[in-house]
């Protein structure tokens, strides 16, 4: 099924994954809309993910019915089928491989070391737990935001275990 522009995603700002793809789409002016915050998703009837991740693409299927897809590397697969112009994977097979080895280790681990700068230390738990509730939603009350905060860092912090971040490799 033929792609139209604008492409439509949700993400947030501090979302790696959502900054690379909008990177990518800048560079390759793919025109696209972004949704930011739950609500006002919830208003347009989105379909929802299998898996909520960001960035989420609501893009037609085979059928022509929208879907909710993830998954950035899969994404500019079939982003660079779709776009012509300022493509970005090598034709070459082996500078192919090189690029998908390259993106997979920035995709896997480079994410760790900043899961664990937001979420280790003090300081940038405060910050991280003050900003990213505001990207769901600006309209909530001081009570609310103190209580999200409280929610996204609790559950983010009991995750530190996944990505090897703990006293010994801090």
């Amino acid at each position: 099924m033929p792609l139209t522009q604008p492409l439509r995603l949700k993400g947030a700002p501090g979302s790696p994954y959502t900054r690379k793809m909008l990177a990518y789409m800048r560079y390759r002016h793919i025109s696209y809309e972004l949704l930011i915050g739950d609500h006002s998703i919830r208003k347009m009837g989105l379909p929802t993910p299998k898996v909520d991740l960001l960035p989420t693409f609501y893009l037609p299927n085979e059928q022509g019915e929208v879907e909710a897809v993830v998954d950035s590397t899969p994404l500019i697969r079939r982003f660079e089928q779709a776009f012509t112009g300022r493509e970005t994977l090598p034709t070459d097979p082996v500078l192919g491989f090189i690029n998908y080895l390259v993106e997979d280790y920035a995709d896997e681990w480079l994410t760790k070391s900043m899961f664990h700068y937001r979420w280790y230390y003090d300081a940038d738990i405060r910050k991280a737990g003050d900003i990213l509730p505001l990207w769901r939603g600006l309209q909530m009350d001081d009570e609310q935001h103190r209580n999200a905060a409280e929610f996204v860092a609790k559950r983010q912090i009991s995750r530190l275990y996944v990505v090897g971040s703990n006293d010994l490799t801090a």
